[in-house]
């Protein structure tokens, strides 16, 4: 048999190509050899044969922002709609945490998140990781950096700074909550070692007020926590535009969110070919505007899909993501699954993930499909949580 196992489906689901009726995935030490029509592969190997039969097998979907340390706040109320009442909440939570539990409802997203067809995220975080082996997924574990006032930003450099130089990948929290001089420090540390960096940006309406005139209800939750900075001037540019001229942004930096940005701001990503990673149910949940899609779209800004946490979200299935731009956006079903597959491999660099090709590691799920337009059933079926691992 030579190690080859053959899968195969009424259906492949490469991404980077149009799906294969009748057809199969070569795969040896967990890595594909040959994505192809069944009668082609079985000319070519002879090895056991695994049949999904009337299923599609696709790739596993790449949640690219999410927040498993927050899945202890899944019991604020949602819908919030009123994003500073949400942040002064979590903020608060944040202080009276059972240690014991946080973990325990980590590994619990993690297996919701595995049942719903994620096998790849990015997972923001203010503690370093400590993530249980036995879960069969790829978790990249980025450190939020925080400090917005200049002393406070210098406490927790050094510590931070060890952690990033040794196993994770750094982010910053937010233009409002990083001092603007470690914002640069943290990018540079980034380039130093070939890191992403991702970044929550353009979220809401108050944070684009904060950044021109300083004030509003961001000023206030910094000054209760002692994290305000009297030296701060506001730069009076939008949230993009700031970054921008700290020299934050470039191909290796994740936007999240992208939701208060103007046309100026969409070239600016474009320029610097910049990956946005869109949460929108999170953002809908919240009581925040959406993101320009068609406008972002159009500019052919790299588009990756992600959940944020169970504090601003139902739920973690990234199906669910899809479905709901499906409803409220200009994308095509096609589009969506490319977001949530290849474009989050992209924007997390992972590039043999995210696609069934020769080379890829062979993270593959199978979903039914009921008949009329393939990548619509699929994402129906990811819904209803009709989802296996192929194995």
């Amino acid at each position: 048999m030579n190690g080859y196992k053959v899968f195969r489906a009424k259906f492949i689901y490469p991404v980077i190509r149009p799906p294969i009726c009748d057809g199969a995935v070569v795969v040896k030490d967990g890595k594909i050899l040959s994505v192809d029509k069944f009668s082609e592969i079985k000319k070519k190997f002879s090895a056991k044969v695994i049949d999904y039969g009337e299923r599609a097998i696709m790739p596993a979907l790449i949640n690219v922002h999410t927040h498993l340390e927050l899945s202890y706040l899944k019991k604020i109320p949602k819908p919030q709609k009123n994003f500073t009442q949400w942040l002064w909440q979590v903020v608060s939570e944040k202080q009276n945490i059972d240690q014991g539990k946080k973990t325990l409802l980590e590994k619990e997203a993690i297996d919701e998140m595995l049942s719903t067809g994620t096998g790849v995220l990015g997972d923001i975080r203010n503690t370093p990781p400590s993530y249980p082996s036995d879960k069969d997924i790829f978790i990249l574990p980025f450190l939020e950096f925080l400090g917005f006032r200049e002393e406070l930003a210098e406490q927790r450099w050094g510590v931070w700074r060890d952690c990033i130089r040794d196993f994770v990948q750094p982010a910053l929290h937010a233009p409002y909550t990083v001092h603007p001089d470690y914002m640069k420090k943290v990018k540079d540390l980034a380039r130093a070692y070939n890191k992403k960096v991702s970044i929550h940006v353009a979220e809401s309406r108050e944070e684009v007020e904060f950044l021109i005139t300083a004030r509003g209800p961001l000023r206030e939750i910094l000054i209760s926590h002692d994290a305000w900075d009297d030296k701060f001037r506001p730069p009076k540019k939008s949230p993009v535009a700031y970054l921008d001229s700290l020299g934050i942004l470039d191909r290796d930096t994740i936007c999240v969110h992208a939701i208060e940005i103007n046309d100026e701001d969409i070239e600016i990503l474009r320029k610097r070919q910049i990956s946005v990673c869109l949460c929108p149910r999170s953002n809908y949940y919240l009581g925040l505007n959406q993101a320009p899609w068609e406008r972002l779209k159009k500019a052919g800004i790299i588009l990756s899909l992600g959940t944020d946490s169970l504090a601003s979200n139902e739920d973690l299935n990234l199906f669910r993501e899809m479905a709901y731009l499906l409803e409220n956006a200009p994308f095509s079903p096609t589009a969506l699954i490319e977001m949530a597959t290849l474009n989050g491999a992209i924007a997390l660099g992972k590039m043999n993930m995210g696609m069934l090709a020769p080379g890829a590691l062979a993270r593959m799920i199978a979903l039914p499909v009921y008949g009329g337009d393939i990548a619509t059933s699929i994402i129906e079926s990811g819904c209803k949580r009709q989802i296996e691992w192929v194995r």
